[in-house]
């Protein structure tokens, strides 16, 4: 399999696309090594490993251990099509207010 379908089988199967890992989010890694690809290897850029975090419910104000956010990793880079995704969803999820508690 491919690395996009190993990470939709493990987020089909319950992995939570907001982990923490190693001081980035699943989404901020994603970003940070599709940009990072097309930099070091001259690999297009694509948007294939944040379209499918953003589909299993990636928080794209998620930022990662520093504070960089998805949309300023994907600005680093010059990253067009993960920013449109970005703003996309962004767009459609409303920002929570510091005093808002999930109800459970």
């Amino acid at each position: 399999m491919s690395g996009y379908e190993t990470l939709a089988v493990l987020l089909d199967a319950g992995a939570d696309p907001g982990e923490v890992c190693f001081g980035h989010t699943l989404l901020t890694h994603a970003i940070d090594l599709e940009g990072d690809g097309h930099v070091q290897a001259d690999y297009p850029l694509n948007t294939a490993s944040t379209a499918i975090l953003l589909a299993y419910g990636a928080d794209s104000r998620l930022p990662a251990i520093d504070g960089e956010t998805p949309l300023q990793i994907a600005e680093y880079y010059h990253h067009e099509p993960a920013k449109r995704l970005l703003q996309r969803s962004l767009s459609l999820t409303p920002a929570r207010s510091a005093g808002s508690a999930r109800a459970e």
